[in-house]
């Protein structure tokens, strides 16, 4: 898997892409494995990209 480079800095951390595609598989009701056969490349950088950013919102809501 490539980098992803985040906005505001730094890059997603090999967990956190993974997380990140199981979690989004889950939601759209598929396997992992059919979730990547059936995004780009770029699509799976958005959706990292996007649960990144929601989880750092979360962290920075509670004050951690």
């Amino acid at each position: 898997m490539s980098r992803v480079e985040l906005p505001g800095g730094g890059c997603a951390t090999e967990s956190e892409a993974l997380g990140a595609l199981a979690a989004e598989a889950k939601k759209r009701g598929v396997s992992y494995g059919q979730l990547v056969a059936s995004t780009t490349e770029w699509e799976r950088t958005e959706i990292i990209r996007d649960y990144c950013a929601s989880k750092r919102r979360k962290a920075r809501r509670s004050g951690k």
